[in-house]
């Protein structure tokens, strides 16, 4: 198979990883601003419908209640938030207003603060900056008291939820940053695919890595977004807040999963097929033309054609095989040859045959 047939075959291989980055770039970029590709969120609240009064005589929202009336006087909540992987972007009920926060590496939806929900909250201090600092002790009790304060706020089930989404958001950050970096890497060394396919099995491994990563990424954020929904649902939806989960990004996060991991697949079936060599008969092919040992001679004998054949240099003179003549010389003639009178040279002539000069 030729250059040409080596590059039809990475050819599919290639785009499902061309198709795979453009689904983590939908995913990274989701969000940056009020008009590039908002609907691709992880999370998304709906305030339009708060009610507080409606969930005042519930058991154990005391708290919440408290706070979510504090934040509603103070006009601290928008109509609906959005969370996507950099940043969140607030809007209202009818649109006319967009706003999207700054970005920020390893980011999370600090709903607490966001939604103003900390007023009662304990209020913060500095870290000191040394384990032995005599203050250190107070900044454990004040941690204490705001995961007290969080359980309280969001219940057992949310607090539990949220706290997990915290201390995952980071990884699940980095996991989406390394993932596109080592496609993009995939994409860079399917060039040398095309040569050989040593560039094939490099190509491969780097796409193998591609797709555990974007795997881990992926899944990771659609365990931790359901998690958190299912924790902030069951105490929010009393108080009319909506939560609802980001389907359309979440439905490109996973083709990405499927297209890179069909990408692997077909860059490990790109090593053991479509080699690249022009000609099975070039010279450089192993049972080429020049390298390959003859199966047969002669016009009667098709079982060389095709193969390769060895001319050696013999010299002296030696007998041409001809069409009266067999497989080899050593039956004789197959047709009589014609016989002519003996020379006067002394030595007796037999049958008139053709030579050749190696």
């Amino acid at each position: 198979m030729g250059k040409g047939g080596r590059i039809a075959c990475i050819a599919t291989p290639w785009l499902l990883t061309v198709a795979s980055l453009i689904c983590i770039i939908i995913i990274e970029i989701a969000g940056w601003n009020k008009s590039l590709l908002s609907d691709y969120y992880f999370l998304k609240a709906n305030f339009t419908g708060l009610d507080v009064a409606r969930a005042t005589g519930l058991a154990n929202t005391t708290t919440l209640t408290t706070a979510l009336e504090q934040a509603n006087k103070k006009n601290l909540l928008d109509d609906i938030y959005e969370v996507h992987l950099w940043n969140y972007c607030t809007e209202n009920e009818d649109g006319s207003k967009v706003e999207c926060s700054s970005r920020h590496a390893n980011f999370y939806f600090d709903l607490i603060n966001i939604w103003g929900l900390n007023v009662s909250a304990p209020v913060s201090s500095a870290r000191p900056s040394s384990q032995n600092d005599p203050f250190s002790n107070a900044v454990d009790n004040l941690q204490n008291k705001t995961e007290t304060f969080e359980r309280d706020l969001l219940g057992n089930a949310g607090e539990k939820a949220y706290s997990a989404y915290k201390k995952v958001a980071k990884a699940m950050f980095i996991l989406y940053a390394v993932a596109f970096w080592t496609e993009l890497a995939t994409l860079a060394l399917s060039l040398f695919a095309i040569c050989s396919r040593w560039g094939s099995l490099f190509t491969w491994l780097f796409s193998f890595v591609s797709s555990l990563l974007t795997l881990a990424a992926v899944g990771t954020t659609t365990g931790v977004y359901l998690g958190l929904l299912g924790g902030l649902r069951g105490i929010l939806d009393p108080y009319g807040v909506k939560l609802q989960f980001g389907s359309k990004a979440f439905i490109v996060a996973w083709l990405g999963v499927v297209f890179s991991l069909a990408a692997t697949m077909f860059w490990l079936f790109s090593i053991c097929c479509c080699s690249g060599a022009s000609n099975p008969h070039h010279k450089n092919n192993k049972g080429g033309l020049w390298n390959a040992e003859p199966k047969g001679q002669g016009y009667g004998d098709y079982r060389g054609r095709g193969k390769g054949v060895k001319v050696e240099k013999t010299g002296g003179y030696e007998r041409v095989a001809g069409p009266f003549l067999g497989h080899d010389n050593q039956h004789g003639d197959q047709v009589p040859l014609q016989s002519y009178p003996q020379q006067q040279t002394g030595y007796t002539q037999g049958a008139y045959e053709p030579f050749r000069h190696a």
